[in-house]
């Protein structure tokens, strides 16, 4: 063979080689399983709860291999800021090479969700042919698309309509989308006919041009009627607008409250209390019109459903209150004796007439006052309590009167049992003011059979009149009695006479018989 020819053939039998070597490689490989997402229809509706449809699909990554099967495949797709998904877990069974299934969910979008590209994480679980022991977890992501548009949201509500009249009800709206809206309206409708924008329960404002991230503020009068409650009244209201591309179209509805200002409002301050268990005391405090308008023939109620406290007067009048004037006022109360010491919350209203004269009543206002612990209404003291066995005395006594009030003709009677007794029972006092004290004084007497050194019980109770002129009885009060020995030293007095008798006769005795000698 020629040399020439040598290297030739070499070269051939390389070429051939490498293109066997090629043939080798095109044969189809098996990957693990992987999984990959398609969204038929991926354009979501803000504001709107939704279809969505996934379909998920086990493919190998080289079109030329082959994905092994994958056993007991779930998918569960996640949220994004914007978008929730509202369903579970779906179950997708076995998925070999090529499997697609569908994964259908519900979803809400809100209104606000910003326009463009969104990525939802899907989780795909499955268990492997080969060891399907084993549970591999994989992530893979679902794009859906938001179209950039006018949206809007309410930034603010100011009503200024008040019960039983008309006024402004001022309502900010933001363009919070991405494109221009033009030509809008902001349409209102009322949801309850105690609210009417006029007659109407609906009414339009123009807002004109507004573009992405522009906020508009519209005005509408409103009118409430006389029995409406202070509370928030539904309202509707809708953007009608033509969109960059001159389409006309409408917003999702912005609902929003509207709030009717107070017929009228008041205040209490200063409360205090002199309430104690079993006595008659008072609940003051200075109530404020804090309205904004002038209110008449006022009048402050108390209210309780307490049935051991009763106000001798359940209403006090103050008269003409101008906005932010202020009256004192102040009720009478009694409390039983049958009624609890402690912190207790009873009601005030304020009745009044309006600027048409219509007579009102305003909302409850809480008083929380104390009631105090029962007392006695006379601290009793004797200024002399011993007193000598068979003899007897004056007994001064001194009276506390503990009330926060005057007590007048104060009438003391005295209760004595065996060994005291007393010729003059009964004392008077014309009156004791609050905090002070005043004597009154009785006869006392202990008879001889006392015995010394122990104590007696003296009763004493009293019979007066309060500043209101009502009379009462007060609680019976004791006093302690010392019976004392008598204050003589030697013998008793008795016995110092017979002896002086028997002294006498004796010398007269004597002298008899020295005369008859």
């Amino acid at each position: 063979m020629s040399r020439r020819l040598t290297p030739l053939l070499f070269a051939a039998v390389l070429v051939i080689s490498a293109v066997g070597a090629g043939f080798v490689g095109v044969v189809a490989a098996d990957e693990d399983p992987r999984f990959e997402t398609d969204v038929a229809e991926p354009v979501l509706q803000p504001g709107a709860t939704q279809e969505l449809t996934i379909e998920l699909t086990n493919d190998a990554a080289d079109r030329d291999d082959r994905a092994e099967p994958a056993l007991d495949v779930n998918a569960t797709v996640g949220d994004v800021d914007g978008v929730e998904v509202l369903s579970s877990t779906r179950e997708l069974g076995r998925m070999g090479d090529g499997a697609t299934r569908a994964v259908t969910v519900q979803i809400d979008v809100a209104a606000n969700v910003p326009g463009g590209e969104h990525r939802l994480p899907v989780t795909v679980k499955y268990r492997d042919e080969d060891d399907d022991d084993e549970v591999v977890t994989t992530t893979v992501y679902a794009t859906v698309r938001v179209q950039e548009r006018a949206r809007f949201q309410l930034e603010g509500v100011e009503s200024a309509a008040p019960v039983g009249g008309s006024g402004t009800v001022s309502v900010t709206v933001r363009n919070v989308g991405g494109e221009s809206a033009n030509n809008a309206v902001l349409a209102f409708e009322s949801g309850n006919s105690d609210l009417t924008f006029g007659q109407s329960p609906s009414a339009r404002r123009f807002i004109g041009a507004l573009g992405p991230n522009e906020t508009r503020t519209v005005e509408v009068d409103a009118t409430l009627v006389d029995s409406a409650e202070t509370r928030e009244y539904a309202v509707d209201a809708t953007v009608e607008y033509e969109n960059e591309d001159g389409a006309s179209a409408t917003s999702r509805p912005l609902s929003f409250g509207v709030l009717p200002v107070p017929e009228q409002s008041f205040g209490v301050d200063d409360l205090e209390s002199t309430l104690r268990v079993g006595e008659e005391g008072a609940v003051t405090g200075t109530v404020t019109n804090t309205g904004e308008q002038t209110v008449t023939n006022a009048v402050v109620l108390f209210e309780t459903t307490n049935p051991n406290v009763s106000p001798l007067e359940p209403e006090v009048a103050v008269g003409t209150l101008e906005p932010g004037e202020s009256a004192n006022f102040a009720f009478d109360i009694e409390v039983s004796d049958a009624a609890e010491a402690g912190p207790r919350q009873f009601t005030l209203r304020v009745q009044y007439r309006d600027r048409e004269g219509t007579r009102r009543t305003g909302d409850t206002i809480d008083a929380p006052v104390a009631i105090a612990e029962s007392r006695d209404e006379f601290a009793v003291s004797a200024v002399n309590g011993s007193f000598e066995a068979g003899s007897g005395g004056t007994l001064t006594l001194d009276v506390t009167n503990n009330r926060e009030e005057p007590v007048r003709d104060v009438s003391a009677k005295l209760f004595l049992d065996a060994p005291l007794s007393s010729g003059d029972d009964e004392g008077f006092i014309d009156e004791i003011p609050p905090g002070e004290t005043r004597q009154v004084t009785f006869d006392l007497s202990v008879a001889g059979s006392a015995i010394t050194g122990k104590t007696y019980p003296a009763s004493v109770d009293f019979r007066y009149e309060t500043s209101d002129g009502d009379s009462l009885i007060s609680d019976t009060y004791n006093v302690p009695i010392e019976a004392t020995a008598s204050s003589g030293s030697g013998l008793p007095l008795g016995a110092i006479g017979v002896a002086a008798v028997v002294v006498v006769l004796g010398v007269v005795a004597a002298v008899y018989v020295r005369r008859n000698r």
